[in-house]
């Protein structure tokens, strides 16, 4: 957002001079170069969508925006937009039906009422309050002809301690304000009808951060050479660059830039990373690649926050010096393309982005690509006051069903929704002419299909949404990972995200054997407004499938990241470490002691990986001063398919300096776990790592009140024909077994509250933990003597008993995972 004000009307250049005048003196050659045509600051809205301005209690309604004009009614809840400012200068276009007005809000950053304008034809144009004191009266403004098209200029400026108001060239208000306080934006309507269109934000260009001669100021861990400076530019000479960072770390702030990169060239703008960290795992990167313009609008193209949240819009040019803002402003991370507004996410509400730094270097990415950096600015706002996520929304059911899956922890809140899990199995018994119906989830009211599970890759699959009489999507069985929403890149089992407002039934024609079974979760406590699906022809369209934007995507990068070997290292949380400890045998040494409450999210077991090989190594954990460990198994059983070598993508195991469990275990009067030797030989050296998060004062209540994370052990030979046995209240995620065949048997049965539980009866492993023989998928696998099913997408309740039947087990030694209730 630059700093000086071109075109501007005679009237305003005297009335409004440049905000910062004094930065020129500051700016590396070139700098005025590229000045000439540029518009005025950046945009605010988009043309058709309220993005960036759903923000305020209750959510916006009464507003309408087309072609970039927004059209609010007396009626209207105030809008909010997600955007703070120090010193600014705000322009736009506006008009008013009789006995209208417009209110321009200011809340104060982080919390206050603020300030309110008032913008109207008659007296009282400019009147300015700060909650019931006046600031300024305002002025009479003469109202327009009545000719079509015809609207009012306004010009709101704040530098320092004073705020100004231009109308239609005349200035109707001036007023001091305190320099030190920092204001949100918000529209409101009284009356009738209004209109405002065109608005326009600019803020001071700040402090250069490149001085145009020399790398002073930056550093990389890649060759310092392949950078420079060229004419006042940034340049890459070379590949091996590496991330060029900043030696300062940022919080909140405007960044602006410019840069032009070859055709087809990539590159990122990396923001708020740890100094040990990479921006698209650790911080963010705002994605620069130019891509040609019919390619999809996903997690990859320009200004997308990379492998999470897609942009809004594409605004960049190809080959040509792009100017890009980026506004880092609390958990609001906005930015703008050649002053297009083509990005805005709230990370405090996003499930991946919520764990990232506050705070970190500023960096431009080397990807082989030559490219030129130019203009480089940032605007810093104050640290120590960063805007709260200005509305925390219910979340919708789908949202339930994904934060589950990339954040564990929510499985211990007792209370989502009243989310019902349930399932439906059919088997296919010769090709029908009018098709087969594999399930008919008529419950009438939302749900979510999460998991999809066949042993045939035959016919064609019809998906009827909501009653309709044409199916919303009809494809091959083989081509349902490219056509419905994934989660991830398994095939068998597919996992989705598929809502529906009252019922989904879906048909199979043109298959003659198989089996299918369909895991779906229930929401009989809302009423059926679910937004449903509408199938594009790319997956890439993460928008048309009823979810937060940016969260499928997310999904699928933290998937591929577990492949990797990342797991959230360098989140900002605190780290608990235990010295390594050799145990004797029969000896058992307490690694780690947490006090007070707090969330442990994952726990890391630093040893030798052949622990994992037998059950000589125990891992017990004790929550809340109890006595009595509430899981105790080996520790191979703690983390199924990290023995031996390599990670696989997944969402629940990781082995990056050891084998790690991202299963979360509240506590609420401390956490302890200890190692135990039950071999006949001492354990090699063997340490913890946890991150935790100690509970303060604003969620103690909530911390308190979590479920625990339970597990019961057994060993082989023990409880007959069950599998697992769970009693009182709780919520089944997990089951883990050795296996003692080349093939898991097929389960009985699975009663929930005394009674059978459909979609459960005579389940064979295909269908329940997937196809293959050794494989491991994103929730479940078999590999090195174990198999595995997490239910994460689709955890079980129960009230007063859970028990899992297996009459051909041999009941080999296995593991249950549940969270119960204190």
């Amino acid at each position: 957002m630059q700093g000086t004000v071109i075109r501007l009307l005679p009237a305003l250049a005297v009335l409004f001079p440049p905000i910062c005048p004094s930065l020129h003196a500051e700016e590396p050659p070139g700098a005025d170069a590229r000045r000439a045509g540029e518009a005025f600051g950046v945009k605010l809205l988009r043309p058709d969508s309220l993005a960036g301005w759903s923000y305020g209690d209750p959510p916006y309604v009464g507003w309408t925006i087309a072609a970039g004009r927004l059209g609010g009614t007396g009626g209207a809840s105030p809008l909010r937009s997600g955007f703070s400012f120090g010193d600014f200068e705000l322009r736009f276009r506006w008009s008013v039906a009789e006995k209208t007005a417009w209110k321009i809000l200011f809340p104060d950053a982080p919390s206050g009422q603020g300030l309110e304008l008032i913008l109207r034809e008659g007296p009282g144009c400019g009147g300015l309050r700060d909650g019931n004191r006046v600031l300024a009266a305002g002025g009479e403004l003469a109202p327009l002809a009545p000719v079509d098209g015809r609207m009012h200029t306004a010009a709101i400026r704040r530098t320092g301690g004073k705020l100004s108001l231009a109308v239609d060239d005349r200035v109707m208000a001036e007023s001091a304000v305190d320099p030190a306080r920092r204001f949100g934006l918000g529209l409101a309507v009284a009356g009738n009808q209004a209109l405002l269109e065109d608005l326009r934000v600019e803020e001071p260009r700040g402090t250069s951060i490149f001085n145009g001669r020399d790398l002073e100021g930056w550093r990389t861990a890649g060759d310092p050479s392949a950078w420079g400076a060229e004419n006042g530019e940034l340049v890459l000479r070379k590949p091996g660059g590496n991330y060029l960072r900043t030696k300062r770390q940022y919080a909140n702030f405007t960044l602006s830039l410019e840069y032009r990169i070859d055709k087809g060239g990539n590159s990122g703008i990396g923001i708020r990373t740890p100094p040990s960290g990479w921006p698209s795992g650790d911080g963010m990167e705002l994605q620069i690649w130019d891509l040609p313009y019919g390619d999809p609008l996903d997690k990859h193209a320009a200004m997308a926050i990379y492998g999470n949240v897609p942009p809004l819009a594409r605004a960049d040019r190809s080959g040509q010096w792009n100017r890009v803002v980026i506004k880092a402003d609390g958990p609001m991370i906005s930015a703008w393309m050649n002053g297009e507004f083509v990005q805005h996410c709230d990370t405090a509400e996003h499930p991946e982005l919520k764990h990232r730094h506050p705070t970190g270097w500023i960096g431009i990415q080397e990807h082989g690509a030559k490219m030129q950096v130019r203009n480089l600015y940032v605007l810093e706002a104050p640290a120590d006051m960063p805007p709260a996520s200005l509305r925390r929304p219910t979340l919708d059911p789908v949202a339930v069903v994904l934060d589950r899956l990339m954040n564990p922890e929510r499985l211990s809140r007792a209370r989502d929704l009243d989310a019902q899990t349930r399932a439906v199995t059919a088997s296919v018994s010769g090709d029908r002419p009018d098709g087969q119906v594999l399930a008919d989830l008529d419950d009438g009211h939302p749900g979510v299909l999460v998991r999809i599970a066949r042993t045939t890759d035959e016919g064609h699959l019809a998906f009827y949404v909501d009653g309709q009489a044409k199916p919303r999507l009809e494809c091959r069985a083989g081509e349902l990972a490219g056509r419905l929403p994934h989660l991830c890149d398994d095939l068998h089992p597919l996992l989705t995200c598929l809502p529906y407002a009252k019922r989904l039934k879906i048909v199979l024609r043109g298959a003659r054997s198989g089996r299918y079974r369909f895991d779906y979760v229930a929401f009989p406590s809302i009423p059926g407004v679910l937004p449903t699906f509408e199938p594009g022809p790319k997956t890439d369209r993460w928008d048309e499938w009823g979810a937060p934007r940016g969260w499928l995507p997310a999904c699928v990068y933290r998937h591929n990241q577990f492949g990797w070997g990342g797991h959230r290292e360098f989140d900002p949380l605190p780290r608990m470490q235990s010295p390594e400890k050799v145990i004797p045998p029969g000896k058992s040494e307490r690694l780690l002691q947490l006090d007070g409450a707090g969330i442990v999210h994952w726990v890391k077991l630093r040893a030798d990986k052949r622990v994992l090989d037998n059950h000589d190594l125990w891992l017990e954990a004790r929550v809340d001063g109890r006595s009595q460990p509430a899981i105790a198994a080996p520790a191979r059983f703690w983390f199924p398919g990290l023995a031996g070598q390599g990670n696989w993508p997944s969402f629940v195991m990781v082995d990056r300096g050891g084998p790690t469990s991202v299963l979360a275990m509240p506590y609420g009067n401390g956490l302890s776990i200890a190692a135990v030797n039950r071999g006949n030989r001492p354990t090699p050296p063997v340490g913890l790592t946890v991150s935790c998060e100690p509970a303060g004062d604003a969620d103690r209540d909530d911390v308190l009140h979590r479920m625990r994370l339970r597990g019961v052990f057994q060993a082989a030979g023990e409880g007959g024909p069950e599998l697992l046995r769970l009693a009182g209240r709780g919520r089944w995620i997990g089951l883990v077994c050795e296996q003692e065949s080349d093939s898991p048997p097929a389960i009985d049965s699975l009663d929930v509250d005394g009674r059978p539980a459909e979609g459960w009866r005579s389940l064979d492993a295909g269908l329940l933990l997937g196809q293959g023989g050794d494989f491991r998928t994103s929730l479940s696998g078999r590999h090195r003597g174990l198999w595995w099913r997490y239910l994460l997408l689709e955890p079980v309740d129960f009230r007063q008993s859970l028990v899992l039947k297996c009459s051909s087990f041999p009941a080999a030694a296995r593991l249950g995972l549940w969270y119960q209730p204190q």
